[in-house]
């Protein structure tokens, strides 16, 4: 391993530890220069500190009398990461992190992290080792917020809440669906959604080859569920994706809707987020995908017309993506579920003001709280508003039990 992609690890966790923010945009604080090798090594042992930050952090307070500065403190944390990947080298990954150390910071530092890591590394099998009994052994074990791992057994059960703190700590697949009518992707081995190829062992090389053809886009299969339920019941006609970007549910509907839909409006904020949105279009969307700047809430059916269906993937508290955003789950704290449904069920009511006679209203998620699914669904069919609307179908997509992102998905018709 190079000691560039270890110090910028520990360098961009030191950031984490002050402020948790989105990985992907720490990882843009990386060299523009350094090799892609390099990069892919300081993203997975970043993801992986985050990824399994409580039971690290237990496993150092083990042995200190009290914490160490942050930046020494993100480096002990990488170097635990990657003796739990491989106790067996210990004493390398010590020696490694140890030199990396000492480069940083004082001799009584590197003395303190050398005894603490090698202390670290002797316990590491039978930590691994250890089977959860109760919510609390789930939340350190699995490395989960208390108060996450409560909600989901309330939900799900103890079982249920265990199977998904288990999903998210492992690395995720790679997927990308195939644009090409009726034929499998031409690299990545076959998987059991159709037009999904797995591409976690294909080179990277090879992958940017086709994404750079605009055969392929890389997409997590659980994205295909909302679409295919809207696809289900629309007829023909137009439809608008609120909250559009990046784009990935706009072409996955263009592919199953074909001709039936005449005009797909992909609709986004102004903004960094749009302009990516305008770039996946015009590399990968068709003819009948149109791209349009707004704010949902502005949007009136005076000037646009009204839709054959309106689908709305609204934000959420991402709770079925965490396996590939592991720092999704240091953000929230329990209040911030109240305030998310609140937004959820404003932004239904004004999507479903922009639906025509007899059409369509697709709401989701990627989140499995029932509370963000069937409980807006609910709240909003009690409304004024939701009274014109009937239940087609709603589902909940379950990663421990699917394989795939966790979602929610509900399809309502106008009277």
């Amino acid at each position: 391993m190079s000691d560039s992609s270890w110090s910028w690890a520990a360098e961009l966790m030191s950031r984490f530890l002050k402020k948790p923010a989105r990985l992907q945009h720490l990882l843009e604080r990386l060299p523009s220069v350094m090799d892609p090798g390099t990069r892919r090594r300081c993203q997975f042992l970043l993801y992986g500190t985050v990824r399994h930050w409580t039971f690290l952090e237990e496993g150092l307070d083990e042995w200190l009398k009290k914490r160490p500065r942050v930046g020494l403190r993100a480096a002990l944390l990488v170097a635990t990461f990657e003796i739990m990947t491989d106790p067996e080298k210990g004493p390398q990954i010590v020696d490694h992190a140890v030199r990396g150390i000492g480069k940083k910071y004082s001799k009584s530092e590197r003395g303190l992290a050398n005894a603490v890591l090698r202390k670290v590394s002797t316990r590491m099998s039978e930590r691994l080792s250890t089977v959860p009994t109760d919510a609390a052994t789930i939340a350190v074990r699995y490395s989960h917020p208390r108060w996450m791992i409560d909600r989901w057994e309330q939900e799900f059960g103890f079982e249920g809440a265990l199977r998904m703190a288990e999903w998210n700590q492992r690395e995720p697949d790679l997927y990308a669906f195939s644009f090409k009518e009726g034929a499998p992707l031409e690299i990545g081995e076959a998987s059991r959604w159709e037009r999904y190829s797995n591409l976690t062992n294909e080179a990277w090389p090879a992958v940017q080859e086709q994404l750079d053809a605009a055969t392929i886009y890389i997409q997590n299969p659980g994205a295909r569920l909302a679409p295919e339920m809207l696809a289900k019941f629309f007829e023909k006609g137009r439809v608008l994706d609120m909250c559009a970007a990046p784009g990935g549910k706009s072409l996955y509907l263009d592919k199953t809707l074909g001709d039936a839909a005449s005009e797909i409006v992909a609709l986004d904020l102004a903004g960094s987020r749009l302009e990516r949105l305008k770039s996946n279009m015009s590399k990968f969307g068709s003819k009948r995908i149109r791209v349009m700047a707004g704010d949902l809430f502005e949007v009136e059916v005076k000037s646009t017309g009204s839709f054959e269906a309106v689908f709305l993937d609204a934000p959420c508290s991402n709770t079925g993506v965490m396996q590939r955003k592991p720092d999704v789950k240091w953000r929230p704290v329990k209040e911030d579920w109240e305030k998310l449904t609140v937004l959820q069920e404003r932004m239904l009511d004004k999507a479903a003001s922009l639906v025509g006679e007899q059409g369509l209203l697709l709401y989701s998620t990627c989140s499995i709280d029932g509370g963000e699914n069937e409980g807006v669904i609910d709240r909003f069919l009690s409304s004024a508003t939701g009274q014109a609307f009937e239940r087609l179908e709603c589902s909940t997509s379950l990663p421990w039990e699917s394989g795939h992102d966790g979602s929610g998905a509900c399809a309502l018709r106008r009277r």
